[in-house]
């Protein structure tokens, strides 16, 4: 690959409206943006990684990201408990659910049940009943056939990049339960517990589109002897931290949407480095690097 225009570009700046009487034009507060060009840049690249509570690893020489934490998808729990016991009397069946993190835990649910209702009827009207609650169907899909009444624990969220979608799932809720019990009405047969179908496994570890030490055409990333410019970006949609570490640099804290550029000049170089890039919950990261052969 042959490489045209290699530069670095950064600038930080804001205008400031004075708002004094008669006062006007704009001040410029900061540097606009300022253009380095790397004349001699033989080689250039770009990794994309979403971090999950854990380490991503990146020679920036090659691009080799061996040492990062290894990806595990993680599982959704799975709860169900099971209706039994024909309704005698109309009322309310009450349905309490408890989950870590839901708001009003343990809520309870009144659920309308009429005489004559076998379990799987009332098991249906449960399931709508449950779906329809803001602060269950936050964290749970809900479903179910016959006498089932299923919560699935939803992801905290999901990266898509591209065609790939990321869930990050959560760790298992040694709390959660379905209780289901007669209210005002009767016929119901107790089910104080429910079953722990699946357990849940929390997401974890580094998750690469790229840094198998390939560019985008496939060729091998020649060994890069003079760094002459790092960009780290954050690209997480909602609220999110990365640190970054490494020989020459530091950086104890990266929000969500910030970018950090470290650059060199036309006749000097950053020191050829490997980065550690940890997210204390959960980011999507990229990696962009321009340097001598």
């Amino acid at each position: 690959m042959t490489l045209t225009q290699a530069q670095a570009i950064f600038g930080l700046r804001a205008f400031g409206t004075p708002t004094g009487t008669n006062i006007s034009n704009d001040v410029q507060i900061g540097v606009a943006p300022t253009t380095v060009a790397f004349t001699q840049a033989e080689a250039a690249y770009s990794v994309g990684c979403v971090i999950v509570g854990t380490d991503f690893v990146i020679d920036l020489s090659d691009g080799d990201t061996t040492g990062s934490t290894a990806w595990t998808a993680g599982t959704q729990q799975v709860e169900t408990a099971t209706a039994a016991g024909t309704i005698t009397a109309s009322g309310d069946a009450e349905v309490i659910v408890t989950a870590a993190g839901m708001t009003g835990s343990p809520k309870t649910i009144l659920v309308a049940v009429e005489n004559g209702d076998t379990a799987s009827v009332w098991a249906g009207k449960v399931r709508t009943a449950l779906a329809a609650d803001t602060a269950v169907s936050e964290l749970f899909d809900v479903s179910g056939t016959t006498t089932s009444i299923i919560l699935t624990r939803k992801p905290s969220k999901t990266y898509t990049v591209g065609a790939t979608s990321l869930p990050i799932r959560v760790a298992n809720d040694a709390t959660l339960n379905i209780s289901l019990d007669n209210g005002t009405c009767t016929g119901i047969t107790t089910a104080a517990t429910s079953a722990n179908t699946t357990a849940g496994v929390a997401t974890a570890g580094a998750y690469l589109f790229d840094g198998d030490g390939k560019d985008f055409e496939g060729v091998t990333i020649p060994t890069i002897g003079g760094i002459k410019g790092v960009l780290v970006q954050s690209l997480d949609s909602s609220d999110s931290e990365i640190s970054i570490t490494g020989t020459q640099y530091s950086v104890s804290q990266l929000n969500s949407g910030s970018s950090i550029l470290m650059s060199g000049t036309v006749n000097s170089d950053l020191v050829s480095d490997s980065l550690t890039i940890e997210a204390t919950t959960s980011a999507y990261v990229t990696v962009t690097v321009i340097g001598d052969v």
